[in-house]
């Protein structure tokens, strides 16, 4: 499942080459990439970084969204066992964690998995 993940995270951003930068959705992804590089991941935790507060607030989010979206429980076990957990540090707009929800699902669903 992370490795499903991992690589659609890839092909995401990947869609994005040539393209606009800033856009929302691009934009919103970037925390993700911390789930890629464990070594980065700590040292963004170390530094308390938005990046890292971003993607502890998705974390977070997705457990509160098991009920809706069941597939989500074997990822978020696999990210805890890397020593992600998750924490609310209210740095993500309610419009950017529904719409990481949204991509998540689609990883989840194999929809950029090569």
């Amino acid at each position: 499942m992370y490795r499903i993940v991992c690589e659609s995270y890839l092909n995401y951003i990947r869609d994005f080459d040539g393209k606009d930068k800033n856009d929302f959705r691009y934009q919103i992804m970037i925390p993700f990439e911390l789930l890629l590089d464990l070594e980065k991941y700590k040292i963004e935790k170390k530094n308390k970084t938005l990046k890292y507060k971003k993607l502890e607030d998705f974390i977070w989010f997705m457990k509160k969204a098991i009920k809706d979206y069941p597939n989500f429980k074997s990822f978020l076990w696999t990210v805890e066992s890397r020593g992600i957990k998750g924490k609310y540090y209210g740095v993500s707009s309610d419009e950017e964690l529904r719409e990481q929800i949204k991509i998540m699902n689609m990883f989840l669903k194999l929809v950029y998995w090569n």
